[in-house]
């Protein structure tokens, strides 16, 4: 069974790229009461690839995601011609790096630490903004 076939009960989802397990654990924990299937990545490489094959309803991209780091790819998602439309949740722990995110054309920040419902909210208004 392809990864994408076992998604379709779900209303949404969200590919999540954070190296940090405990966060991708927490976000599938808490995002999937909202019915949004989470598919984690703990790395950006072959981002492009992986977001091809998922076709997520939103992106929540962490700063500091490796190799290539949250700003690059971010900037890379925002060039492709396929990728560019689905909306991008920032998150990071530099709040001084928010506006250059957003110019950079993320549709939303959150700044971490942030609480559970900022990002429940932040996600669905996202993935509902992607469909």
């Amino acid at each position: 069974m392809r990864p994408e076939d076992s998604m379709q009960g779900k209303n949404y989802t969200l590919a999540v790229f954070d190296s940090d397990r405990a966060m991708l654990n927490a976000c599938s924990l808490i995002l999937k009461e909202q019915d949004i299937d989470i598919h984690a990545f703990a790395n950006s490489g072959d981002f492009v690839d992986q977001l091809q094959r998922s076709a997520p309803s939103a992106i929540l991209l962490d700063n500091s995601i490796l190799p290539h780091g949250g700003l690059e790819v971010l900037r890379l998602l925002k060039q492709h011609k396929e990728l560019n439309k689905i909306p991008v949740i920032y998150m990071t722990a530099n709040g001084a790096i928010g506006d250059k995110v957003l110019k950079e054309g993320a549709e939303y920040l959150l700044i971490k630490p942030f609480d559970l419902l900022q990002l429940t909210a932040t996600v669905l208004k996202a993935c509902g903004a992607g469909h």
